[in-house]
């Protein structure tokens, strides 16, 4: 017999959601709903929403989990969860709804209603997305039919990142992965892959609760766990610092990696280091160092692709001899990314400096090492540079204050051959020259990006960069034909014409960067408004005419929503008009777009016209960017940009508890 279904309403905002499975008996519903009940990521007091995992008996219901939590308990807080949006089913709900009573109304008094005091007088009404319908055709693809490789990527593409590591907050995306795995039996093995390629480790206590999942066997659980780990993020302070409750104690980092010998990616980071701008003498060093636990544990069979070093965690005349000897170890004889942070050096004066000479060394002692990044390091200069491997593909540097543009032409003078990315963002003395031979020294260049915005936490703010002049008008730039992504921010210290030799080096380019797919720019220019709007005016539309995508309006008889009646949009006539063809080769068009037609037609004869009385040949269309964004304005660059969204009035004034009585002394004078 079936158990009895329960007599609670159903709330009226969830919506019903269609199964990939077909029915099961009763027999095997009730074996389910039990088991979903040790499965359930709620607390006892809360109702358990339905599972809809596919009811089966090849053993997928008997797993045998520690504590009979092995998939809530590890990473997911135990408080209650919103279920996983699906599609929309067009059927009634098979039990009844109650309406909501609605509250009494507010008995009217003669005396004013002093707790409204402060109040706004009229809010902003704020819409709820998960109460958006979604149209839908009623077709359900068998999303369950994928392989397990495809859906892993997908898991893994619309969940990461997991943390918010500058904030120490999780996102909301590991609720959704567990929801994920426990829809459908497809889906369990991908999702909970995608979880824990980079489990979360915050709050601190999670990290307990994994070393105590991967301590059990592997072979009694549903999946094996410590195969999926893959990379670590460890925020040092709040994990490996402190105790994490009288009970836990010390977390032992040690422990987990000798359980997850897929790991290949390991960072040891501390909070601080997402505030950029921050004096060389004002960094603290932290009360953990590098422990040589955790190194004799890698050095076991680990093969990292990826780590960071940190002086906050060690001095950097120390650090840097430490690294050289950990370089030289079986752990990071395959390292192809490696990220620097801090490391300084205040007697540069010495040549040549100690230090720089013992950095050298411990990169070169890396014979795979293809992407590296300096964080806020001054012993980073030319000299520095030029002696690196040549087997680099990316190099970062981010606000280093010594770095020239002569010292980035020089590098890549010697290394710009083999370079794939390069990132250069708030160093405070690097103009833009070198690019004047980026396309002769970068023939393989696929991103270039650079951030002129300066970050200066200290008393002085200065937050100008200290170069005279961003360009010289005889530097014309030169661009490699391999670009996928050009990202230049905040580009000032020029003029005008300065900058129309740098949009015009662009625009006389595009023919050959077919493989150029983002084009973002920010200029300033502090030339009068009237200038700046005719500047503007011109140089934004033909970038965009230039380099901007127009693809053909979509077939109107392909789709997957809901049919309904199609008239042709301005967009389409447009495109059609400037293509030059005739309405009947046009789909959808009618005798009422004639008039449509007719004024796009006279509008594009115009605009032609224009042009052509301007006297400039018009480059080659590239046509082939998504993303064209170009910004020229005269503001002064600050490290927070406000919008109308920061000056709105529908949040709460914060006085809401004031009852309007206010205390009033005596009469009298107040001293």
């Amino acid at each position: 017999m079936a158990p009895p279904r329960s007599t609670r309403p159903v709330r009226s905002n969830r919506t019903q959601v269609q199964s990939y499975h077909e029915e099961s008996s009763s027999h095997d519903e009730g074996r389910a709903t039990s088991r979903r009940q040790s499965l359930s990521l709620r607390s006892r007091t809360t109702r358990m929403p339905p599972s809809y995992r596919e009811e089966s008996t090849d053993g997928f219901d008997e797993i045998d989990e520690p504590d009979g939590q092995e998939i809530g308990a590890v990473l997911v807080a135990p408080a209650a969860e919103p279920m996983a949006p699906g599609p929309v089913s067009n059927h009634p709900p098979s039990r009844p709804q109650r309406a909501t009573p609605k509250p009494k109304p507010a008995k009217k008094t003669g005396k004013r209603n002093r707790g409204q005091v402060g109040k706004p007088l009229s809010k902003r009404i704020k819409t709820d997305v998960n109460d958006a319908m979604f149209l839908g055709s009623g077709i359900v693809p068998p999303w369950q039919t994928l392989p397990y490789h495809i859906l892993l990527d997908i898991f893994l593409r619309a969940s990461h990142p997991l943390l918010d590591e500058g904030r120490s907050s999780r996102n909301d995306s590991v609720k959704w992965l567990v929801n994920m795995a426990l829809l459908c039996r497809s889906f369990h093995e991908p999702a909970l892959a995608a979880l824990y390629y980079s489990p979360p480790l915050i709050p601190p206590y999670k990290a307990h609760t994994l070393l105590n999942l991967l301590s059990h066997p592997q072979e009694s659980l549903s999946m094996n766990y410590s195969s999926k780990i893959k990379e670590l993020h460890v925020e040092v302070e709040p994990v490996l610092q402190y105790k994490s409750g009288p009970t836990l104690g010390y977390f032992d980092l040690a422990s987990l990696l000798e359980r997850t010998p897929q790991l290949h990616v390991l960072r040891l980071y501390h909070r601080d280091d997402f505030t950029v701008g921050m004096p060389p003498w004002h960094i603290g060093a932290s009360k953990w160092t590098y422990p040589e636990t955790i190194f004799a544990v890698l050095h076991r069979g680990i093969l990292l692709r990826g780590f960071e070093w940190n002086s906050r965690f060690l001095e950097t005349g120390e650090l840097l001899q430490f690294m050289s000897s950990q370089h030289m170890k079986p752990a990071f004889r395959g390292l192809r990314e490696l990220k620097l942070l801090h490391i300084d050096d205040f007697d540069m004066e010495e040549t040549p400096s100690p230090k720089a000479a013992a950095l050298i060394e411990a990169v070169n002692l890396l014979p795979e090492i293809e992407k590296l990044e300096f964080v806020e390091s001054s012993l980073i200069n030319g000299e520095t540079l030029t002696k690196l491997p040549t087997t680099l593909r990316s190099l970062t540097l981010n606000n280093c204050d010594r770095m020239w543009s002569e010292d980035i032409a020089a590098f890549l003078s010697s290394h710009g051959a083999n370079l794939r990315e390069l990132s250069l963002s708030h160093n405070r003395h690097l103009s833009m020259s070198f690019v004047q031979n980026l396309a002769q020294l970068c023939p393989s260049l696929e991103l270039f990006k650079m951030d002129l915005s300066m970050h200066d936490v200290s008393s002085y703010h200065d937050v100008e960069p200290h170069f005279q002049e961003l360009l010289a008008q005889s530097e014309v730039p030169t661009w490699p034909e391999t670009l996928q992504e050009i990202d230049l921010t905040q580009l000032r210290k020029w003029n005008d014409a300065t900058a129309e030799v740098f949009f015009m080096s662009l625009m006389n380019a595009a023919p050959k960067l077919r493989s150029l797919r983002r084009l973002a720019i920010s200029a300033i220019l502090k030339i009068g408004w009237r200038d700046r709007a005719t500047f503007r005016e011109r140089w934004i539309g033909q970038l965009e005419k230039t380099f901007l995508r127009r693809s053909a309006p979509p077939d109107p008889n392909l789709r997957s929503l809901r049919r309904r009646p199609l008239q042709p949009t301005v967009a389409s006539v447009n495109y059609y008009a400037e293509a030059g063809e005739s309405s009947d080769s046009r789909p959808g068009t009618s005798e009422s777009g004639a008039s449509s037609k007719r004024q796009s037609v006279r509008l594009a004869q115009k605009t032609t016209e224009v042009e052509d009385d301007s006297g400039e040949p018009i480059p080659e269309s590239q046509g082939m960017c998504d993303t064209v964004s170009i910004r020229i304005d005269n503001q002064r660059p600050t490290e927070l940009q406000y919008n109308e969204n920061d000056f709105l009035d529908d949040e709460l004034s914060g006085d809401e508890d004031w009852t309007g009585d206010d205390f009033e002394p005596a009469a009298g004078h107040a001293w």
